[in-house]
């Protein structure tokens, strides 16, 4: 081979290291500005700006229990961040039942718990009436298979 071709052979490697350079320093950028990248099926978006706890404004945490469905990630016990809405803020009345979930008396889209997780493990049974305190929310995924406060409560946030 000559010292031309060998050249040329490190360039999809050189190509590929700048991609991932660009990449990083785009997620890196985002985040500072706000902006979370959606790697699961939990939220249909795949980048979403994130709010400060407000009513309808989309948060990203870690989840306050394990659950061996959570992929792997930055959080304390090894697993992703949750991306969810938040239904519910500071002094809301939460009731969790068998039947969903009501906040202020209006029942929650999506909120009857279920037994499993789409990879078929148990999932928590939470029920009870919460009032959401200061610097809590309660989270609330986008479709009924999302792992969100009515199996792990109100949330703090950071």
């Amino acid at each position: 081979m000559s010292e031309k071709d060998r050249k040329w052979n490190c360039v999809p490697l050189v190509a590929t290291m700048l991609a991932l350079l660009l990449l990083a320093s785009v997620a890196m950028t985002a985040k500072s500005f706000g902006f979370v990248l959606n790697v699961t099926a939990s939220m249909p978006g795949i980048v979403y700006r994130l709010g400060h706890g407000e009513r309808g404004s989309v948060t990203a945490f870690c989840s306050p229990i394990p659950h061996p469905s959570l992929g792997r990630g930055p959080c304390p016990d090894g697993s992703l961040p949750l991306i969810k809405r938040v239904a519910g803020v500071t002094g809301d009345v939460v009731i969790a039942t068998d039947a969903g979930v009501e906040i202020n008396g209006r029942p929650l889209p999506h909120s009857r718990p279920l037994d499993l997780d789409s990879q078929g493990k148990t999932l928590p049974h939470l029920r009870g009436v919460f009032r959401i305190k200061d610097g809590e929310i309660w989270a609330a995924g986008e479709h009924e298979n999302s792992f969100d406060s009515r199996y792990y409560g109100p949330v703090k946030l950071q």
